[in-house]
């Protein structure tokens, strides 16, 4: 074999080592393998076994595996160690747990004053704690006295109240509690005395309160009752109360002259036509004597009442009512005018 034939066949052994050394190979580095380059389809458990300077093999290659997550049921990470199940607390719970959590099986408890709460069992529980037996063979009742059954809710046929004055009473509990917050009305409270209003111990203060309506006056000091015009526009009422004296509203007055009277003037006061109360005519003159009996004060309430929320007594008659009250307590039947408002 001459020279030249040698060199062409040593040529082509190193072109065919060339190409024996370029397939996928792996290396070690430190504490594991990593992949030098892994094809598509190649799993990172084919390269296991495979040292470094060696070629894959096509035994060697797998079918791609499907991709699973860890959420999947039996299978990804943590196959057959979780299952998910939607009527759970949490997402997930483990099958192996020494316990759970069952539904019904929860036992009741003592009512209050038997035991300070600790569970008793189930047949003790049915005995101690208040329930309705819809087995039961006897009905029980209860018997609400007459001057609570309104406020309970009781039928219309209900027994009367045992007086006028406890019928007036709940009936504008019951009619003014049925309001929110805000559709209650602030009250300006005037004495007899012109800008003098009253302080939160009066008794004229708690006529607004169970009135249901709110006193714009309430924090005011003892030493600070006399206001001016401008202090009520700032706190603009929903309803304005003028005390009057006698000569003006009371028993023996048979005209509404003197009251239409103090009425303009206040209209007239400097800024007060422009008040929440005067442009809906909820400015209500009383006489200093309905504040001087317990049942006279009752028809106060029930006035303050209407007045404010007129919408919630549309039956109720003030003058019938002020007779209903007089002729209970008294006897008699009142004699005068008591009260003025403009309609």
């Amino acid at each position: 074999m001459d020279m030249k034939s040698r060199k062409n066949k040593l040529l082509l052994l190193t072109l065919c080592l060339a190409l024996t050394l370029c397939g996928c190979r792996t290396r070690t580095n430190g504490g594991g393998q990593q992949n030098v380059h892994s094809p598509a389809g190649i799993s990172s458990g084919a390269l296991d076994d495979t040292r470094e300077g060696e070629s894959l093999s096509a035994d060697a290659v797998s079918p791609a595996l499907p991709e699973t997550g860890p959420g999947d049921e039996n299978t990804g990470e943590f196959a057959n160690q979780t299952k998910e199940n939607p009527n759970a607390s949490r997402k997930e719970y483990d099958e192996n747990a020494p316990a759970e959590i069952v539904p019904g099986t929860d036992r009741l408890l003592h009512a209050e004053g038997e035991g300070n709460g600790a569970p008793v069992p189930n047949d003790a529980s049915e005995r101690s704690a208040g329930q309705l037996n819809e087995q039961a063979e006897e009905t029980a009742s209860q018997t609400a006295a007459a001057d609570a059954a309104e406020q309970m809710g009781v039928s219309e046929d209900a027994e009367a109240a045992d007086s006028a004055m406890t019928y007036f009473t709940v009936l504008v509990q019951d009619r003014m509690g049925s309001l929110f917050e805000c559709q209650r009305q602030n009250v300006y409270w005037e004495t007899a005395r012109d800008h003098g209003t009253i302080h939160k111990s009066s008794p004229e203060h708690a006529l607004i309160l169970n009135a249901g309506c709110y006193d714009v006056s309430a924090r005011l000091l003892p030493e600070n009752l006399t206001v001016d015009d401008g202090w009520v526009m700032r706190k603009n009422p929903g309803v304005i109360i003028k005390i009057v004296e006698s000569g003006v509203l009371g028993s023996g007055v048979s005209s509404t002259g003197a009251a239409e009277s103090v009425y303009q003037r206040l209209q007239n006061r400097e800024g007060w036509a422009s008040m929440d109360a005067v442009k809906n005519r909820r400015v209500l003159l009383l006489s200093q004597e309905l504040l001087e009996a317990p049942y006279l004060q009752t028809a106060v309430l029930v006035m303050i009442a209407k007045t404010a929320n007129p919408s919630l007594f549309t039956d109720v008659d003030l003058d019938e009512m002020l007779r209903m009250l007089t002729e209970e307590a008294t006897g008699t039947l009142p004699a005068g005018m008591y009260y003025f408002k403009e309609e």
